[in-house]
């Protein structure tokens, strides 16, 4: 008999691990037993590129063999999409509770893990950088692959890039001509060598920050060394240049005070926004006050679950579609929150935990989150944080990214929502909510990414 699963808009199934509870171990050796990649191709996956289970000497990808596993379950077997694996999912919590060995490829999850020892504002040398981003690799000053390029692709093929810019007057030894502007935007040349079709210029105009990093190192002049900016976000870029292509590039949270990038050495040009206005480094500090979340109603089609349901505010403001244009705001709320979260941990005598709260949104935008903290018991916490200007009931916006990190380990997974903030003096209210957020809220499709299909347009 084939059950009936709930899934969330993602088309994730909810409460996986409380629906497969009862499976065996024999039905985890059953599916190793009659495992085969065309079968596991016909239901959606594909070779694991990050983990296997390790079985009587022989590897096999962990999240197939669980999709097969639930078929005495389930009554059919899972497809790849259904639900997903990883550290702390359900599927590989579950396949090590009966005893099985599921072992990383890769020390680290290249193009998706956090970037230890970046510190926007922080100086590096050229061998700093490489030893951050590949650690042991060969360095030579002046030559190869981090000694001497201005772009480096880290890993190789990954669509994750390390700029080190030097914005100085062209000259013999540097002909290139690029600019900061006042409001934050990178007036950026490619290597001359590139045109529009070269591959590292196609992984560029397809950046996406969902799923690659672009790290920006600056240096006034060729003399000194190079400091963090932060991330860069795709702007624009000239379609008619070629060897080197031009980009015009956004770099995220732009709170740098002028102080700081005269002592660098950076002049800047006028703002391409007009209606730009300087903000500064720290936040205004008022009343953060910690309110209940909204009311918890009973989720009919299951009454075992529960679930925070996101009313829309009564007037016409969208205040979600608003919220996502100031990115401002959102910086200025992680910052409050990234602030509250050392100020609690260091009050609770929690110094040691304090000093280890980063904010990862600076260093890395893949990864679903802002802040990694602590609770007091030293359990981690990842929290995104959501921050508008409008009532509690207004909603947000929330990625697919940030769906899925939830999904991968629930427990750990905050959402801040910070709200009623006034920048001006700090003040702002705030909730919290902890779990899966397709159990946690209510999730609505506003947006769909459309791709015209091979048979073109419908004629009318």
């Amino acid at each position: 008999m084939v059950m009936t699963l709930d899934k969330g808009p993602s088309g994730r199934i909810r409460g996986l691990r409380e629906l497969l509870v009862g499976m065996t171990r024999q039905d985890v050796l059953l599916a190793l037993q009659a495992f085969s990649p065309e079968a596991a191709q016909d239901s959606g996956y594909g070779e694991s590129t990050d983990y296997d289970l390790i079985h009587e000497g022989h590897a096999y990808p962990p999240k197939a063999i669980f999709g097969f596993a639930a078929q005495r379950i389930a009554g059919r077997t899972l497809s790849a999409n259904e639900f997903s694996g990883g550290e702390s999912s359900p599927c590989f919590l579950i396949l090590r509770l009966l005893g099985f060995e599921i072992v990383n490829k890769k020390p680290t999850l290249q193009g998706k893990s956090l970037v230890a020892g970046l510190v926007r504002g922080k100086t590096y040398d050229r061998f700093d950088v490489s030893q951050i981003f590949e650690p042991g690799c060969n360095f030579t000053r002046g030559a190869g692959r981090w000694g001497i390029s201005g772009i480096v692709e880290v890993p190789q093929r990954s669509g994750n890039f390390v700029f080190l810019v030097t914005l100085e007057k062209p000259h013999e030894g540097n002909p290139y001509q690029d600019a900061l502007t006042e409001d934050g935007y990178l007036i950026w040349e490619s290597q001359s060598r590139h045109e529009l079709d070269s591959p590292a210029i196609q992984e560029m105009l397809g950046h996406d920050l969902e799923q690659n990093n672009i790290h920006l190192f600056l240096r006034g002049n060729a003399a000194s060394d190079y400091t963090y900016f932060g991330l860069l976000e795709y702007f624009s870029h000239d379609p008619n240049s070629t060897k080197p292509v031009h980009f015009i590039w956004r770099i995220l949270n732009w709170d740098f005070e002028k102080t700081l990038l005269q002592s660098l050495g950076i002049t800047l040009r006028a703002p391409l926004d007009p209606s730009y206005t300087p903000t500064t480094q720290t936040p205004k500090v008022g009343r953060l006050v910690q309110v209940d979340p909204p009311s918890l109603p009973r989720d009919l089609a299951s009454a075992a679950r529960t679930r925070r349901k996101v009313v829309a505010p009564k007037k016409s403001v969208d205040w979600a579609a608003r919220d996502a244009r100031n990115r401002r705001l959102g910086l200025e709320g992680e910052k409050l929150i990234f602030q509250l979260e050392i100020d609690e941990l260091t009050a609770g005598g929690q110094s040691d935990l304090a000093a280890k709260v980063k904010h990862i949104a600076l260093v890395d935008s893949a990864v679903g989150y802002d802040i990694a903290s602590f609770a007091p018991d030293g359990t981690p916490k990842r929290i995104e944080v959501k921050t508008t200007q409008g009532p509690l009931s207004a909603p947000f916006f929330i990625s697919i990214n940030e769906v899925l990190a939830s999904r991968e380990d629930p427990l750990s997974y905050w959402i801040y929502r910070v709200f009623s903030f006034k920048p001006d003096s700090g003040e702002a209210k705030y909730f919290v909510i902890n779990g899966d957020v397709e159990d946690t809220c209510e999730l609505m499709a506003t947006n769909f990414r459309a791709k015209p299909g091979k048979s073109g347009f419908l004629g009318i």
